[in-house]
């Protein structure tokens, strides 16, 4: 799978590089991204995270990138490259549970901080755009992609104080990659601007990473420890409401 998709992304930049000087029409995209399904449930409980589920926990999010409309010759149809940077944070029932974490912790020792982890996908996708127009003024268009996605999920730290010693402890999560598709719909304004609506499946992931602890002792000494670890998989899916800009 790691094979086929470093296949496809170099597929793509070398695709969207020969076709510069084709006539390309390329767009900013700017999306808020709300997350569905599994990727979206979760709590302290059931989170793929932290413990063997499927459920990523995901909160609304927020997505730039480009889309590469490449003529192909025929009326009203592109091949379509798109590359994003897309982020969700937690949802409400996690925030929720990491504020009371962190108010415990404010109150049991000396000095404590919590980071929480938060994704962020970069799919790259080739496919095809077609475009119907009514006049210079309106179009409708219809789109599909596929490709490789990065998945990263931020590491999250926990630093606990107290008056005997001083603790760390990460998890660090490892990259994975996926095999992505996209479907989408909207409509096209003076050739310049679009608005649409998107679907994107950006593939199941395994979850791993390694998890660590660094202890300081006011008396000088110091112990630390670490350990790698494998949970289920979590499929980020989401719908994207896209505003884009002719560059």
């Amino acid at each position: 799978m790691k094979k086929l998709c470093t296949l496809l992304m170099v597929t793509a930049m070398m695709f969207v590089g020969s076709q510069l000087s084709a006539q390309t029409n390329v767009y900013l995209n700017l999306s808020g991204v709300v997350p569905t399904g599994d990727f979206a449930e979760g709590d302290e409980n059931e989170w793929g995270l932290m413990t063997e589920d499927n459920e990523g926990g995901a909160g609304l999010g927020f997505n730039a990138g480009l889309k590469f409309n490449i003529a192909t010759g025929v009326n009203g149809l592109r091949a379509m490259i798109t590359m994003d940077a897309i982020y969700n944070g937690l949802n409400s029932d996690l925030q929720d549970a990491f504020e009371d974490a962190i108010d415990s912790g404010e109150d049991n020792f000396k000095d404590y901080s919590l980071t929480k982890p938060r994704y962020v996908n970069i799919p790259v996708m080739a496919g095809v755009n077609y475009t119907y127009e009514f006049n210079n003024k309106f179009g409708l268009f219809a789109e599909g992609g596929l490709g490789p996605d990065l998945h990263i999920v931020t590491k999250s730290e926990e630093y606990r104080e107290n008056a005997s010693a001083k603790t760390t402890s990460t998890i660090e999560y490892k990259p994975q990659l996926s095999l992505a598709y996209q479907l989408g719909a909207g409509v096209e304004i003076n050739k310049r601007f679009i608005m649409g609506l998107s679907f994107y499946n950006l593939g199941s992931a395994k979850v791993k990473g390694e998890e660590s602890y660094k202890v300081k002792y006011t008396n000088g000494g110091s112990a630390s420890n670490s350990a790698k670890f494998s949970l289920k998989r979590i499929t980020p899916t989401m719908i994207m409401l896209r505003v884009g800009f002719k560059l």
